[in-house]
């Protein structure tokens, strides 16, 4: 009986300790990676809170920006470096699909569905 109670004793801490190590680690961003879609736009999130971006207007022509970012919750708050233009969007990813709001430095909002295509 005193040895099953030993051993009793003996798991629980170690099992608490496993589970607390688990949640002490971070979960990594669903954004890193490279997202794109058919119309030529492109987002690069990396791991450091950088950037890359090819963002292709109605009309065709076709701007790069790279910058930082930040999230928090669903809210994704783009500053870019090479432009002076702050983008602060809700963002959402449903599966392979990104879904974000652009709004570049002339106003205009360009809707984006973008889909993963490299880690």
């Amino acid at each position: 009986m005193k040895a099953l109670l030993w051993k009793k004793m003996l798991v629980f801490p170690a099992f608490c300790v496993v589970c607390l190590l688990y949640a002490a680690c971070p979960q990594p961003n669903p954004l890193y990676g490279t997202w794109s879609d058919n119309r030529k736009n492109t987002f690069s999130f990396y791991e450091d809170g950088t950037f890359n971006a090819r963002v292709t207007d109605d009309a065709g022509s076709s701007s790069s920006y790279e910058g930082n970012y930040t999230v928090l919750l669903n809210a994704l708050t783009l500053s870019c470096t090479n432009v002076e233009l702050r983008v602060v969007t809700e963002w959402d990813i449903r599966g392979n699909m990104l879904y974000l709001e652009w709004v570049n430095e002339n106003k205009v909002a360009i809707y984006m569905i973008l889909y993963k295509t490299s880690n």
